[in-house]
């Protein structure tokens, strides 16, 4: 009798897998643009891809030869190119035929942020329509909330060899970040994730490893609020260089702090929000000096 029962689970979650599978190939191929719009949707901004793939373990859709187009008041190029796309999908929904991203993995991507003379980022465009809930001092209204957040909601993210490239057009500064892999993992909006990232930052091998727990941040109006618990190694960081380049960069960091030269961090850990963070660690510099006001 025991034998049966285990039998008869087993081959009803062979059948639930092949209709997952059956549902994902018939969406895709059926209508290869249905996926491209939505996240045309989502994302506020035209994408392409040159083949569209179903994958099956684990169940999703890769996007060959990715591309985000960049707002057209910036330029006719993109915002994100990338080799590959991954979106692996939750299972439950697929059988009602309904996507869920679960995880995405993006593969060599380039992302190119411009700043222009008006202080406007070509990021921001495709986000007007969720802020419109916001009051006028910039803080997010309770009350929208919830509508503003994205309507395809991401739960993990794994990013591998990407490359960030930063013009301000304010200055002339531009800033070059390669080698960059990131995970986010279990994202929440009300509950606390996990963020590692390590990239080489205007150098030729990985200078900066990142690694913290998060949140949660649903109710956060301000940043500096939101708790953070991890720790932080570079090798011979410029962060002059990345102050004068993006001198706006400074706004994440507690206001009572400024930092000019070249720094080695040996494992710095760091508890609690950015207005009242605890750290402990080894901080070291060339022609360096840490100010505060």
């Amino acid at each position: 009798m025991r034998k049966r029962i285990i039998g008869t689970v087993t081959v009803a979650l062979c059948a639930v897998l092949i209709l997952t599978i059956f549902n994902v190939n018939f969406l895709v191929q059926r209508n290869k643009d249905y996926l491209l719009g939505r996240l045309e949707q989502a994302l506020g901004r035209k994408v392409s891809a040159e083949q569209i793939d179903v994958t099956f373990i684990p169940v999703g859709v890769r996007l060959v030869n990715f591309t985000m187009a960049d707002d057209p008041s910036f330029s006719d190029g993109s915002l994100v190119r990338a080799k590959e796309l991954q979106v692996n999908f939750r299972l439950l929904p697929l059988l009602i035929a309904k996507f869920r991203p679960g995880e995405v993995v993006l593969v060599a991507p380039l992302v190119t942020i411009v700043r222009n003379t008006k202080g406007e980022y070509n990021f921001t465009s495709g986000m007007s329509k969720r802020l419109e809930g916001n009051t006028g001092d910039g803080r997010a209204n309770p009350s929208t909330h919830n509508q503003n957040r994205p309507s395809i909601f991401i739960h993990s993210i794994n990013l591998s060899d990407g490359t960030l490239r930063y013009r301000d057009l304010t200055n002339g500064g531009e800033l070059t970040v390669t080698q960059v892999n990131l995970k986010v993992n279990d994202f929440e909006w009300d509950e606390p994730f996990e963020i590692e990232l390590e990239a080489a930052v205007m150098a030729v091998k990985r200078n900066l490893r990142f690694k913290s727990r998060i949140g949660p941040i649903a109710d956060a109006r301000d940043y500096g609020n939101v708790f953070l618990d991890g720790d932080i190694q570079a090798d011979d960081l410029d962060l002059g260089k990345i102050n004068r380049v993006a001198p706006q960069l400074q706004r994440f960091l507690p206001k009572e702090l400024r930092f000019e030269g070249v720094y080695t961090i040996q494992d710095l850990k760091f508890r609690g929000k950015l207005n009242n963070l605890s750290l402990k660690g080894a901080v070291t510099g060339t022609d360096a000096s840490v100010r505060f006001e």
